[in-house]
């Protein structure tokens, strides 16, 4: 195997025999290292961002290195390149959009928007090394990140915690999904392997028994007989993979927090007036009518609340309000059966809310809360705690077996395989799996020697480990 070293500038520095010694290793969430011993009979040293390029994928020398000299003709390299999941850990996300660099800021957007921001500092921190884009993102639901002095990796890892998911990269692509891709291969031992070991993945949040605590938003205790949202029938939990790991408790509340007895209104009719409050200075307040209401409000209070709004994604005051819970107080006419939204000034400089183009419109979008609701809204409401309960056991509850298997390189090569991470598999083996005799997963890591492609250590697991990065991010924080 010969590598060709690069400077910045796409020179060409020098030619490189890797000695066997010499790895590729890189996991999904993880590093991603080029590890190279090499002799060269002459003396080169190594500069930041020279770079080579294997296997379809670029490294980079992150430091300044000068090799051992063994002799005054020879002299000794060893040190590791990175690839781009590397260098992210030395990005800070900045708020730029003015011109700007603020390390210090808050946003409330779409995950592809928080993905937009990363990579554009992404692609300035590389300083058109490469150019990178955004591409699968899997949620649409708006997410808040604190990205005060917050690094591209760790906006990545709490981005895709935010949404359930993970980020990769693909080439110049950075994805924000689950890294499952390509054509599935079937592996087996004998069949691509030469051997097969099963642990458990490291530091993989793992439970057989979830615990999911619900809303307690338009909870009236002496009506509901509970002060927060059930499962359907009262259960207080659901089992997953008990069987096989015994009973491990799992808490979570904040994936189902919007969950709740509720119903999306939508506005049909606006109008204002305007009035003086107690010291002759002017505002406006806003009242709105929602034609479709089947109940009325004031029927259903809770002692002690005031009323709520919401307003949803598409309206102009979608994401503003009061706290972080982003709303206006409202009181309802039973006669006009209007809304008044409670006006309210938020920015310390005279600006009123709703107020100026922030002001509600025909067809927003709104949901009433600190409210009972009639009767047949709390059975949805569970109904669809139990359907989010399952979908959360289908991302969260993983199996976390790793399987752990060398490669055959001789029947990697007769059959034409690629492997790399994230590639789909299917694990064959009547022992581990007697019940299908297979187990569909991913890889997850792999260790690649730079001199035989072929000869790979790969791990396939649902779950992640927790990574180096991870590991050591989590003990500075400590």
């Amino acid at each position: 195997m010969i590598l060709t070293l690069f400077d910045s500038s796409g020179n060409i520095k020098a030619t490189i025999a890797p000695n066997d010694n010499s790895t590729q290793d890189k996991e999904i969430q993880g590093d991603n290292l080029l590890k190279l011993s090499f002799t060269l009979y002459e003396f080169i040293a190594i500069d930041v961002n020279d770079y080579v390029d294997y296997e379809g994928e670029r490294y980079w020398a992150t430091e300044r290195y000068t090799p051992s000299e063994k002799s005054s003709m020879e002299w000794e390299y060893n040190f590791s390149l990175r690839g781009v999941e590397s260098l992210i850990t030395r990005f800070l996300v900045l708020n730029n959009t003015d011109g700007d660099s603020e390390p210090i800021f808050s946003l409330t957007a779409r995950p592809i928007d928080h993905m937009r921001l990363i990579v554009k500092n992404i692609n300035e921190g590389m300083k058109a090394l490469r150019t990178f884009k955004v591409g699968i993102v899997a949620s649409t639901d708006n997410v808040t990140i604190d990205y005060t002095g917050k690094y591209c990796s760790d906006a990545l890892k709490e981005l895709a915690e935010a949404v359930h998911t993970e980020w990769w990269f693909d080439g110049e692509t950075l994805n924000l999904c689950r890294c499952e891709h390509g054509e599935e291969i079937a592996l087996g031992y004998d069949k691509g392997l030469t051997s097969l070991d099963r642990d458990m993945a490291d530091g993989a949040k793992f439970y057989t028994r979830l615990f999911p605590i619900g809303s307690s938003r338009n909870i009236d205790v002496a009506k509901y007989g509970h002060s927060r949202l059930m499962l359907p029938y009262g259960r207080k939990y659901v089992d997953v993979n008990v069987e096989k790991y015994g009973i491990i408790h799992h808490y979570e509340k904040e994936a189902f927090a919007g969950i709740y007895p509720r119903r999306v209104g939508v506005v049909s009719s606006v109008r204002q007036k305007e009035v003086k409050d107690k010291d002759g200075k002017p505002f406006t307040i806003y009242y709105f009518k929602d034609k479709d209401l089947p109940f009325n409000p004031n029927d259903y209070e809770i002692g002690g609340l005031v009323k709520r709004v919401s307003f949803q994604e598409g309206s102009e005051l979608a994401g503003l309000g009061t706290d972080t819970d982003h709303y206006f107080e409202v009181n309802f006419d039973s006669r006009t059966k209007e809304f008044e939204i409670i006006t309210i000034w938020p920015y310390n400089d005279g600006t009123q809310l709703p107020g100026g183009t922030l002001i509600p419109k025909i067809g927003d979008k709104y949901i009433l809360w600190n409210l009972r609701m009639p009767d047949e809204y709390y059975g949805l409401a569970e109904t669809e705690l139990r359907k989010a309960v399952d979908k959360y056991n289908e991302q969260h509850a993983l199996d976390v077996s790793r399987y752990k298997a060398p490669t055959d390189h001789v029947w990697i090569e007769d059959n034409h395989v690629e492997l790399f991470v994230g590639r789909r598999v299917r694990l064959e083996s009547a022992e581990y799996f007697p019940k299908t005799g297979f187990r569909k997963s991913r890889i997850t890591r792999i260790s690649r020697q730079v001199n035989l492609p072929s000869q790979v250590d790969i791990e396939i697991s649902d779950a992640l480990s927790t990574g180096v990065m991870a590991k050591v991010d989590d003990s500075i924080k400590e």
